[in-house]
């Protein structure tokens, strides 16, 4: 059985567990390849490739699948990851407030593809009731699923909020939010499953399950936007928890009504926004104003209608209010991004949480942004790139993380 580790030890790695992630993880991502090949690309000797992949052979782990082309001599062996020697559970609790979110919840094999999943809709609820609720929607998600329960290593969830691990509590960022014990359910999941359960930031998961599954390329330093609400820090290939586990909130707390009004013209670096930039308020503000847009024909007068799908279905349409609103939410983005590529310096910014189906609307502003605001010498190695896991970035970061686990205890 898996051993859960505090999130705060997560890069506190031995030797041994150092080398059997790299190995295993390079297998999961470009394998078949023989053992040369993973001594090349992962630097360790051909005797040290050798011993590890021999006991991982044995653990069922990994398994040989025949002859490479021989370049003179004998013909090498290729291996590759047994990607069906055991399964992960990934679960996205989804946001707290936000109108149409669905929970996601996944089992995926050891090389991070999907093999069932389910949706439900999030109920406007504290985090308290909601996490005691998550007995019986794992449950269904196990009866429903092809894969025996017995075969599962562990499961691996997405909170939203700030987290506390030493404290154990999770907490939603509103103005009074309340404060919920996560330790005590994921005992009870963990006694009632007989599985390890994984709990960490949705946001911050969300950027790892990007890491792993949706570039294609190695990076060692990303940033991860989760719309505007929150960040992962990937560095050195390492998440970044943080001295508590709650790093990766991009703006400052406003502790009332009249903070927030302060500061609302203050750069926007100092407050974050919200899950669609502001983007709805912005358009309903304006067309009670008497602007004249497509959005209101698109929603027929119905304003409370109103989504970021509707404002980008305007925009298609040569809608300039539209236009405007989408080009003026990505540079005020893009300056935040700005600010972050400065201060982190790094390889890769990943925009997902929804708003990376702008597509070009959004990253050709941000993009400007960037180029005109940051430094010339961050800003010219950093790539800004949309997601690619969509609404399942959050459940798949949780499935990676326990397969990283997998990985490092093997």
């Amino acid at each position: 059985m898996l051993r859960r580790r505090s999130l705060l030890d997560q890069h506190r790695l031995t030797e041994r567990e150092e080398k059997s992630f790299q190995i295993l993880e390079l297998l999961r991502q470009r394998g078949p390849l023989t053992r040369t090949e993973l001594s090349q690309g992962t630097g360790f000797n051909i005797v040290t490739i050798s011993n590890y992949i021999n006991e991982f052979i044995k653990r069922g782990l990994v398994s040989e699948r025949g002859f490479d082309v021989s370049t003179g001599g004998r013909k090498p062996i290729l291996v590759e990851l047994n990607a069906k020697a055991g399964y992960v559970v990934g679960i996205d609790v989804g946001p707290v407030d936000v109108d149409g979110v669905q929970m996601v919840m996944v089992i995926t094999d050891l090389r991070g593809q999907i093999v069932h999943r389910i949706t439900r809709p999030r109920e406007h609820e504290a985090m308290e009731p909601l996490l005691t609720r998550l007995v019986g929607l794992i449950k269904e998600l196990l009866e429903t699923s092809p894969v025996d329960a017995k075969h599962l290593y562990g499961i691996g969830m997405g909170l939203p909020g700030i987290m506390d691990e030493r404290a154990g509590t999770i907490r939603d960022t509103s103005l009074h939010g309340n404060r919920a014990n996560y330790v005590a359910v994921r005992d009870q999941l963990e006694a009632e499953f007989r599985l390890p359960v994984f709990m960490g930031n949705d946001s911050t998961l969300a950027g790892y399950g990007e890491l792993r599954l949706g570039l294609d390329r190695p990076v060692q330093n990303l940033l991860y936007l989760y719309s505007d609400v929150g960040a992962s820090l990937i560095i050195n290939g390492h998440i970044y928890w943080g001295s508590s586990g709650s790093a990766g909130e991009i703006g400052i707390f406003a502790p009332s009504q009249d903070d927030y009004l302060k500061w609302i013209n203050a750069p926007p670096f100092v407050l974050s926004n919200v899950w669609d930039l502001g983007l709805t308020a912005q358009a309903k503000k304006l067309i009670g104003e008497g602007h004249a847009t497509a959005i209101q024909e698109l929603v027929k007068g119905e304003l409370k209608e109103i989504t970021l799908s509707t404002i980008l279905q305007a925009v298609q349409r040569g809608d300039a209010l539209a236009r405007e609103l989408v080009e003026h939410a990505a540079m005020q983005l893009g300056i935040r991004i700005a600010y972050l590529v400065n201060l982190l310096n790094p390889e890769v910014v990943i925009i997902g949480g929804g708003i990376e189906q702008a597509g070009s609307l959004l990253l050709e502003p941000v993009w400007r942004a960037v180029k005109k605001y940051a430094y010339e010498e961050p800003a010219s190695l950093v790539d800004i790139l949309p997601a690619q896991l969509g609404e399942n970035a959050v459940a798949l970061g949780g499935a990676c993380w326990v397969i990283r686990e997998v990985f490092i205890q093997a």
